[in-house]
């Protein structure tokens, strides 16, 4: 919005806000706008009031940043935490998470433990279903593992590049955690049926 002001008896402007103290904009200087049916004083005017009401404000507090230092200093904020997941960063922030501090990448150059005996006693004494499940990743997990390394075994050729190969480790190391949790499910199963049976024959 941009005003124009009577002073010294002339029709000056047009003004923006911020421009209008500069000009000799005061309280009682009448003003106008498109928009407006007459000329007011400048105290009348509300848009003009709420922004002289601001700049004494910031003034008489200078310690307090203005809106576009606040608006970039939380931009700088967000950026610092960036890696966290976007509905975490509020919690981060508030706990004083050291944003520097990154987490380091897992191994995957070990070979994972194999599950497939566990998988399978599971299978037969606790819970058919959910062992059935255990031992099916425990078998891509094997599999994903040696495909990973069968390269490195034939000296002839290489079937995969260093970074495919790794892709395989953790991808071996992913199905080996799904075995792990469908494992400790098949066994609380089996735990909670032997205890259901158990109670119903005492």
């Amino acid at each position: 919005m941009r005003y124009f002001a009577m002073i010294d008896g002339e029709r000056r402007g047009p003004y923006t806000l911020e421009e209008l103290h500069a000009a000799g904009v005061r309280p009682d200087t009448y003003v106008w706008c498109k928009d407006m049916a007459d000329w007011e004083k400048a105290e009348d005017v509300g848009d003009i009031c709420r922004f002289y009401r601001q700049r004494i404000f910031n003034l008489m507090h200078p310690a307090a940043s203005s809106p576009a230092a606040d608006s970039s200093s939380q931009k700088e904020k967000d950026d610092e935490y960036e890696d966290f997941p976007l509905r975490f960063r509020g919690f981060a922030r508030q706990a004083g998470a050291d944003p520097t501090i990154r987490e380091e990448d897992p191994d995957y150059t070990y070979r994972p433990t194999s599950l497939i005996p566990l998988a399978i006693v599971l299978m037969l004494f606790c819970n058919t279903i959910t062992g059935i499940v255990a031992l099916y990743y425990a078998i891509k997990s094997r599999r994903a593992w040696n495909e990973a390394h069968r390269s490195s075994l034939d000296h002839t050729k290489e079937l995969y590049s260093d970074s495919e190969r790794q892709a395989l480790s953790r991808q071996a190391h992913d199905y080996a955690r799904q075995a792990r949790m469908w494992c400790g499910i098949t066994f609380f199963l089996g735990f909670f049926i032997l205890a259901i049976i158990t109670s119903g024959i005492l």
